[in-house]
């Protein structure tokens, strides 16, 4: 188990009550955040310290991987932002009757700071505005775990496979392609074109064709036999264009606990290797086909299957990547 700490401010109200953390996945200069990254090396079972209004009003269990997601129709003024792409994370949350002041403690927190990426200010004890989600160090997160005991507060705590019992990742994933599919119903396009762009969300039809051209075998586990293999999108399809969505350097043929791994981003492909997500339960890997210490060989790719790759690795893969 990790902790984090979320500067919360404004949000607090959406989050909490919907039982989430968001945040997009760029500043608006389109630069990366540490921040933001660290939505997506989160696990199940983790915990994170909500912060607001000067103090630590909630805690909450992590019930999900960080997965892409629209931005919440809360956040808005007019309803769900489409176009607007962030990660989310389920949590599900407990509210502190007596929420602990960080400056009331300082003795006991503030040596126990990260000297980078710090949730609060060294010298004055309160949120840094420029901050969403904080990696702690063990040390401080089991202090505030205590003092939040301390203060007599209740201790509810899921373990981690309990938490991801509670994801909500596959609704919000389907309720996201449903409003896609809903526009190209709304678009002017032929229906030969819409029936296969419709089918190729599932790696059916024309898709699955174009893919078997050039993709004989599973990268991963060397089956051959198409009745076991998968047609997976490279870029996925949510965000992938209507040519690219048919695309055949835009997929893989693969095994279903391969497409699995991939489709979720606990596994990518970077030249010729399998690199495996840090937040991947190794055991389970193993027993699906993924040695982390024996990673498969999986051969070259060409230059347009490596742009696919790319995307997916800077927004599917489960990694933070240092900002």
């Amino acid at each position: 188990m990790r902790y984090w700490w979320v500067n919360q401010k404004q949000t607090h109200r959406h989050e909490i009550g919907g039982g989430y953390l968001w945040s997009p996945k760029r500043k608006a200069n389109d630069s990366r955040n540490q921040f933001y990254e660290n939505m997506k090396a989160v696990a199940p079972g983790d915990l994170v310290f909500s912060y607001w209004e000067g103090a630590v009003q909630a805690y909450g269990t992590i019930c999900s991987f960080g997965y892409d997601a629209p931005k919440p129709v809360e956040f808005g003024s007019a309803g769900r932002n489409w176009g607007e792409v962030g990660y989310r994370v389920d949590v599900e949350y407990v509210r502190l009757e007596r929420p602990i002041a960080p400056r009331d403690h300082w003795s006991s927190i503030g040596d126990l700071l990260p000297e980078k990426y710090s949730p609060l200010n060294r010298t004055k004890g309160v949120g840094l505005q420029s901050v969403y989600l904080a990696a702690l160090p063990a040390a401080l997160g089991q202090v505030l775990w205590n003092l939040s005991a301390e203060a007599g507060n209740p201790i509810l705590v899921k373990d981690r496979k309990q938490a991801l019992v509670l994801s909500t990742e596959e609704p919000e994933r389907e309720l996201w392609e449903g409003h896609l599919i809903e526009e190209l119903a709304a678009g002017a396009i032929q229906e030969t074109e819409r029936e296969a762009l419709v089918k190729a969300r599932r790696g059916q039809g024309l898709f699955r064709s174009n893919i078997s051209r050039i993709e004989r075998e599973c990268r991963i586990t060397g089956v051959t036999n198409p009745a076991y293999l998968i047609a997976s999108h490279i870029k996925p399809w949510r965000h992938a264009s209507n040519g690219e969505r048919l695309s055949a350097h835009n997929g893989l043929m693969l095994a279903p606990q391969a497409d699995f791994l991939f489709d979720r981003g606990f596994i990518t492909f970077k030249e010729g290797r399998v690199l495996v997500s840090p937040v991947a339960d190794e055991p389970s890997l193993v027993k699906l086909g993924v040695d982390p210490d024996h990673p498969p060989e999986v051969g070259s790719f060409s230059g347009e299957q490596e742009r696919f790759l790319e995307f997916h690795r800077s927004e599917i893969f489960r990694s933070a990547s240092a900002a």
